[in-house]
């Protein structure tokens, strides 16, 4: 199990990686986006997997929406900027934090985008105060998922939605004779472990949430799993140079580029699977 400090020190240390990487500086995402037929380059996923999101906004005006576990800011920046919202990020990384109140001045989005410091499984916001509550490649680091979800929904307004977009296990990825190669990849992420699609629809259920659904992506985002095994080779590179010139830093910094060749592997071999859930809190509860 993987604390809160844990996960923010992933986030920290590994902050220029995504952005030598992974175009962050364009693109404003650390998640892997969404690949279609059209799609032709990494920019253009992200902004697709941002699209995605906007899809389950309701249509109405003076939106508000929060993004728990929001990296830099970026889908919150989009929503804001192409659909009008008001939106509040969370994340428990102040390098996030801070880099995406850069990003934020830079595109002049002050008086729409918020972000703070916070645990996305007990927030500081009152109850019903969201239309909207989404999280991409977030929710995998929560130990307990199901405090998780219970949070969105006392913050989500009746007939509110929750979005998730993430990794999920699979059977093969539960044997034991599979565990070492998934771990291998899990504790790069600071990830404690992964939640299966009946266990998340079991919890989303006993939550309150209804009209789930569970929609598989794995397949537009393999493009992005595969450029991330490429750059694992460039990064292996880098390993020895930090033990060089970064003898104290943490262990996700140094083992990370380790990561896009466990992740390959895991899609490979079908231990997890990539899909987007969303769920609505009833207008009328019992």
């Amino acid at each position: 199990m993987y604390s809160n400090k844990a996960i923010a020190t992933y986030y920290n240390h590994t902050l220029l990686h995504y952005k030598v990487g992974w175009q962050l500086n364009k693109s404003k995402g650390l998640h892997l986006g969404l690949w279609y037929q059209n799609t032709k380059n990494l920019h253009e996923a992200i902004q697709n997997a941002n699209e995605k999101i906007a899809g389950f906004l309701p249509k109405t005006g003076n939106l508000r929406v929060l993004d728990a576990g929001c990296g830099v800011g970026g889908t919150a920046m989009y929503l804001a900027k192409n659909y009008h919202c008001q939106a509040e990020g969370i994340t428990l990384s102040p390098v996030q934090v801070r880099q995406g109140e850069t990003y934020i001045r830079e595109s002049e989005l002050e008086e729409q985008v918020r972000l703070s410091l916070q645990d996305y499984a007990a927030t500081s916001f009152p109850e019903e105060s969201f239309d909207l509550v989404y999280a991409i490649e977030s929710i995998c680091h929560a130990h307990q998922k199901a405090d998780v979800y219970r949070e969105a929904f006392r913050l989500l307004k009746p007939d509110g939605k929750l979005v998730i977009i993430d990794y999920y296990n699979t059977e093969k990825g539960k044997r034991p004779k599979n565990r070492k190669l998934l771990e291998w990849w899990l504790h790069r992420w600071a990830v404690s472990e992964l939640d299966d699609v009946p266990e998340t629809i079991r919890k989303l259920e006993q939550t309150g949430f209804g009209k789930i659904q569970a929609e598989n992506l794995t397949s537009n985002i393999r493009k992005s799993v595969q450029y991330m095994y490429r750059l694992a080779f460039w990064g292996l590179v880098t390993i020895p140079l930090y033990f060089i010139f970064y003898p104290t830093k943490y262990q996700f910094s140094r083992r990370h580029p380790e990561s896009g060749w466990a992740l390959h592997r895991c899609f490979r071999k079908d231990l997890i699977r990539y899909y987007c859930f969303s769920a609505v809190k009833p207008e009328n509860r019992p």
